[in-house]
């Protein structure tokens, strides 16, 4: 008798397979290159890179064991890939739906069979890009090349979402004037009603424009760096809960906003994700923002995991 329950507790560990931690997105930045120099975005320190197709179809085959989406951004710009398309299939044929986010500085026709992917679930146009940089086109020229784009892909009855991201409301109301014809523009163009004041008023997250296309608000955000002077050891965060970040040039951070891997977990040419989010330095992350508690320096010097600490 205790032979065969011996037996069947070791085939019931032989079957028992290991539990995986679940993310809701990971964020892959296929290429750090961007065709435009945003004010609110820190200068960039590493060098240019784009993920060679191998390793990005290696590391899908990976992810796909540890989330169902991917967001094609940390920074850079995926629409500067002439190959993109090719890109986007690889993470269809491994059934990963896909997030684009972008400057559209240079969107156009070629890009609309990318943009047509059906592995796609959201595209996110940055519009506060345009007012952050100085441009030789008009205003009018940036927003109709995106319009055109969504009326093309309104066409073709697109399923993805579309979102116009407005990212700069702060309490001087600095773009207001920007962002009035912005909302004019659309409006006329969408037949919509979006009102600046009510806009700063009320401070919403999103609104609808026409089926499944948004304005979606959000405040300007200070990207975190080891030079802030303000500390702080307590705190939360969702970085290695809900998601994390891997760079083009294969190192693996805790979240989005980690551009230079100063906390570097490890890096995917040289190591197995598995195990890089195995190691101990990913472990006693997570255990601290459990716990309240911030371990790396980079999280507590972040002034954007402060927005967290209002909702626990």
């Amino acid at each position: 008798m205790e032979v065969f329950l011996l037996q069947k507790f070791v085939i019931i560990q032989k079957n028992k397979r290991p539990i995986i931690k679940k993310f809701r997105k990971v964020h892959i930045e296929i290429t750090n290159i961007c065709n435009l120099k945003c004010s609110f975005c820190p200068p960039k320190i590493k060098p240019n890179a784009t993920m060679n197709l191998e390793k990005f179809d290696e590391l899908n085959c990976e992810l796909k064991s540890y989330t169902k989406e991917l967001a094609y951004h940390i920074v850079g710009d995926p629409l500067v890939l002439s190959n993109l398309n090719d890109y986007l299939n690889i993470s269809k044929k491994h059934g990963l739906k896909v997030n684009i986010t972008t400057t559209a500085n240079n969107i156009n026709k070629k890009h609309y069979e990318a943009l047509s992917n059906t592995i796609l679930k959201q595209i996110n146009f940055s519009i506060n890009s345009y007012n952050a940089n100085s441009h030789k086109k008009s205003l009018n020229e940036y927003l109709q090349a995106i319009i055109d784009f969504i009326k093309y892909a309104q066409s073709i009855n697109h399923e993805y979402f579309i979102n116009l991201r407005i990212w700069n409301l702060d309490d001087t109301k600095s773009a207001k004037e920007f962002n009035k014809k912005v909302f004019d523009k659309i409006n006329s163009e969408f037949e919509s009603n979006i009102d600046i004041d009510d806009v700063y008023k009320n401070r919403p997250k999103n609104i609808r424009i026409a089926r499944k296309i948004f304005f979606n608000f959000d405040d300007y955000f200070k990207w975190p760096s080891l030079d802030e002077n303000v500390i702080s050891t307590k705190g939360f965060c969702y970085g290695l809960d809900s998601h994390f970040g891997i760079l083009s040039s294969g190192e693996v951070v805790p979240c989005c906003l980690d551009q230079n891997a100063v906390i570097n977990l490890g890096n995917i040419n040289s190591s197995k994700l598995d195990d890089i989010l195995k190691s101990k330095r990913v472990l006693d992350i997570q255990k601290g923002f459990k716990k309240n508690i911030l371990i790396e320096e980079l999280c507590q010097k972040c002034d954007y995991r402060k927005r967290f600490d209002k909702e626990n």
